[in-house]
């Protein structure tokens, strides 16, 4: 009966270590992603961090991407993005899907 009691816990503890990484890395990869989003918004389009409010973030699983959608709080101009990074979190590529997204849904955006 004992040993039953041991083999449960370490099964639990090993269930909970894997679900705690698993959700701390999710996490620790969206902060990263908005973080390279940030530098290309403040770089190309010249709008201070302190405008930017991330609206959402979604990992597409099968493909291994992210798709982020950034608020400029101060025009109110939504700004759309694909990224992928690598396993180190280094920056893979990104790329602006912000006219895309503006040409086929200009309703979306201020005046």
């Amino acid at each position: 009966m004992k040993k039953k009691i041991i083999i449960f816990n370490l099964l639990f503890c090993i269930v909970v270590i894997f679900v705690n990484y698993n959700y701390f890395n999710s996490k620790s990869r969206n902060a990263i992603v908005y973080n390279y989003v940030e530098n290309y918004i403040e770089t190309n389009y010249g709008i201070a961090r302190e405008n930017l409010k991330s609206e959402e973030i979604d990992y597409m699983r099968g493909m291994g991407l992210f798709e982020i959608e950034v608020k400029d709080i101060e025009t109110k101009n939504y700004y759309f993005f694909e990224v992928d990074i690598n396993d180190d979190y280094s920056l893979y590529y990104i790329k602006d899907l912000t006219e895309l997204h503006r040409k086929n849904h200009p309703k979306n955006q201020a005046d």
